[in-house]
């Protein structure tokens, strides 16, 4: 069956295909979504444009060695694969005398003499398609605006096209000549993301799995025993991917982590299912007796961990965002992976005579005993750390509340990297980097050229110009504004194409806005909805509205998190309502809120605490944390229940489960730190922000079972007793009264 499942899990992963198009992660079925398509379908996408900042090296652009090499680069530009067209200085046209149209820098089979170049200049300069936009204000630097085609601005075709850009800068600016060139531009900067996610990924997680084997074979003592727990959830991750490819799931950033998932889960479940068969070899149990005893004690609360973190992960199928629904299922899809593969696997390969018998190692000693401690002083102590869990929780997700959710595009970029100093420089220089859109569509019987559409753009570009982050913006007006009406006149539309369309009766308003962050940009777009919605109060059977991808995603991530911390509140209580089911005791359910909200609110306060704000990589910690501590309840809580007998008190019964269990608590907390530690070390903000906050996550997760766990437990069996004497359920009450001996007397020594 496991070979099977295994093939058949390869020939899924031969049909994964990737989408590493940022833009999934925010597409929805909305009005906003559709306007954005519509206007890429008559205008062209805003966001399809590498945009190259060249410097000169000394003086300014109109030097005539910088000047000679910017047309010879954008000459080359235009012959890279994939290239539509290249928008330079070179390629502005003025009004000339006579209403001739003219180039602002003059073309000329020689290089232009001095004064030629200042008159060039100084025309530039004045230029309103040129100024702002193309030049910066002290004309040390100059953009070229490389578009794509049509079929080339997305991955993987983009892939090819940015690498064929990058080596055309490479060839033509040399690092001795006049100038020097950066390469920035959305799908730039997604490309080298991308490319920086995939290496510091890989590398980083290679070293963590590898580093948490090392310990794992330190720590047993045994090679083989490694084997046994490190293969199983191996193979789970295999199948969860071999799964998503079977049911045509594309692998996004979030998806991505479905692995992981997999890995963590299995990786506690697979350590747990190893110390019980040590446990039953140290007791004389041949290894086939050992490894079905295993799959009926450990199998039952793997399983339902399995399920209870499979329906948490389900719940994000209602979610407005299609990355997000997909992510959902395919978290559910992994943890169901997972937990078939270890229940299958662990116990197959510990039965072998490879495997079997005292060649699994023996538990750490120092892991026991610190979780024993641990327990014991929870015991002793357990009505003040009962009250300080709860309170201590309770004020946690009270300060952790004012998180906001905020996403920036150079987070995604190496720190330092020449693509992030590159986007910087953009946004300082010349408004931004990203595009937004005002669409303005005028009713019938209104010709394109008419004063009246012209007045209209002009207040669309009012609206944008009062924002600060938000670039000058270009439209019809900009060009044809203070054109002559004779002029105007003359003007075809195919020579504005890119700015109306008379047939639809649209024009279009173009700006670009900084990186800000989503939470500044989300302020913007609204102050910018507002005025554009008094101006089409002023104009009755006008219409403006702002579009572009940047307004989509800065909406859009907002929703994306809130769906995402949504279905945390979800999960715990189905987790608190199955457990309570399971066990057979509502208070096992709601006493187990508190260790699995516990490290949540940990990782809240310390976003807070670095001033990081709420994004999807760190909430995707929230939900691998709320899995993990899952776990960790579920095999505590398992232990106790079957513990829990007549005669045995709930303090002994507590103490007896975390022995069992708090061995492999304690080293799979270690080999998980060990593992998402060596990510901390990525270049990548928001990967390496990621690996402390999983670090953080894994610590406090092991505190909550070990310490405040047992001392919830202890208490609330103690106010039971005292308060509902004749309550039984699965785990809480007096416990059963010894024959011959009063129920009072059992009670009061319990």
């Amino acid at each position: 069956m496991a070979a099977a499942a295994t093939l058949l899990a390869a020939f899924g992963i031969s049909r994964l295909r990737l989408d590493d198009d940022l833009r999934s992660l925010v597409r929805n079925s909305t009005a906003e979504f559709a306007l954005v398509d519509e206007v890429a379908a008559i205008f062209g996408p805003p966001d399809r444009d590498c945009i190259v900042r060249v410097t000169a090296r000394s003086g300014d652009i109109f030097d005539a060695e910088p000047l000679a090499a910017l047309e010879s680069l954008a000459a080359g530009l235009r012959g890279v694969d994939g290239v539509e067209q290249v928008r330079s200085i070179f390629d502005i046209r003025r009004q000339g005398a006579a209403g001739a149209i003219l180039p602002v820098i003059p073309r000329r089979a020689e290089p232009l003499d001095d004064r030629s170049r200042a008159e060039a200049k100084a025309r530039a300069e004045r230029h309103p398609l040129v100024a702002g936009h193309l030049l910066s204000a002290d004309a040390a630097s100059s953009l070229l605006l490389v578009q794509l085609t049509a079929d080339a601005d997305r991955p993987p075709a983009s892939t090819a096209v940015v690498a064929g850009i990058e080596t055309a800068l490479a060839a033509a600016v040399p690092a001795d000549g006049p100038l020097a060139a950066e390469l920035t531009g959305l799908p730039a900067l997604r490309e080298q993301a991308t490319r920086a996610l995939r290496r510091d990924m890989l590398t980083f997680n290679s070293i963590g799995l590898s580093l948490a084997v090392v310990l794992s074979a330190v720590v047993a003592r045994s090679l083989r025993s490694t084997v046994v727990a490190c293969v199983p959830p191996f193979v789970g991750a295999v199948w969860a991917l071999g799964t998503l490819g079977l049911l045509g799931t594309p692998v996004t950033i979030l998806t991505s982590v479905v692995p992981s998932l997999a890995l963590v889960v299995g990786t506690c479940d697979s350590i747990h299912f190893i110390e019980d068969m040590r446990r039953s070899v140290r007791r004389g149990l041949d290894p086939l007796a050992a490894s079905s005893g295993a799959v009926r004690r450990v199998g039952a609360a793997c399983g339902l961990t399995s399920i209870v973190t499979a329906l948490g992960f389900a719940s994000l199928a209602v979610a407005r965002i299609e990355a997000v629904r997909n992510f959902g299922i395919a978290a559910a899809v992994g943890a169901l992976a997972s937990f078939a593969a270890v229940t299958l696997l662990t116990p197959l390969i510990a039965a072998t005579p490879f495997c079997s018998g005292l060649r699994l190692g023996r538990s750490s000693r120092q892991a026991g005993r610190a979780a024993n401690l641990l327990a014991a002083f929870s015991v002793r102590h357990a009505r003040p750390l009962a009250a300080l869990a709860a309170c201590l929780t309770v004020a946690l997700a009270a300060a952790g509340s004012g998180l906001d959710a905020d996403s920036r595009i150079v987070d995604s970029l190496p720190s330092g990297a020449a693509a992030s100093q590159a986007l910087s420089r953009v946004d300082a220089d010349f408004g931004g980097a990203m595009g937004i859109d005002v669409v303005v569509e005028w009713p019938p019987g209104v010709d394109w050229r008419d004063p009246a559409v012209l007045a209209a753009l002009r207040g669309a570009e009012e609206a944008l110009s009062r924002e600060a982050g938000v670039s000058r913006p270009i439209s019809l007006s900009t060009i044809a504004g203070d054109l002559p009406p004779r002029a105007r006149r003359r003007l075809a539309a195919e020579d504005v194409g890119d700015l109306v369309a008379p047939e639809a009766r649209m024009a279009v308003v173009r700006a670009r806005v900084a990186d800000l962050g989503s939470r500044r940009l989300e302020a913007i777009y609204v102050r910018i909805d507002a005025s554009l919605a008094a101006l089409e109060r002023s104009l009755p059977g006008w219409r403006f509205r702002l579009a572009g991808m940047s307004v989509v995603s800065a909406r859009n991530v907002r929703q994306l998190v809130h769906d995402l911390g949504s279905s945390l509140v979800v999960e715990v209580v189905v987790i608190g309502c199955i457990l309570a089911l399971a066990f057979r005791s509502p208070l096992a359910g709601i006493v187990s809120m508190i260790p699995n909200v516990f490290p949540l609110t940990v990782i809240a306060v310390l976003l807070m605490l670095t001033g990081r704000a709420l994004d999807p990589a760190s909430v995707i910690v929230f939900n691998v944390c709320l899995g993990l501590a899952v776990d960790d309840t579920v095999h505590v809580l398992s232990a106790l229940s079957r513990n829990r007998r007549a005669g045995v008190s709930i303090a002994t019964a507590v103490r007896r489960a975390v022995a069992e269990t708090g061995n492999a608590v304690v080293i799979g907390g270690l080999v998980l730190t060990v593992g998402f530690a060596a990510v901390t070390a990525s270049s990548v903000p928001s990967l390496a922000g990621f690996g402390t906050l999983a670090v953080a996550a894994v610590a406090a997760a092991t505190i909550a079972e070990l310490v405040f766990l047992p001392a919830l437990l202890v208490v609330t069996n103690e106010a039971v007793s005292r308060w509902r004497p004749m309550l039984r359920d699965g785990i809480f009450g007096s416990a059963l009264p010894l024959a011959g001996r009063p129920a009072g007397v059992i009670r009061h020594a319990g």
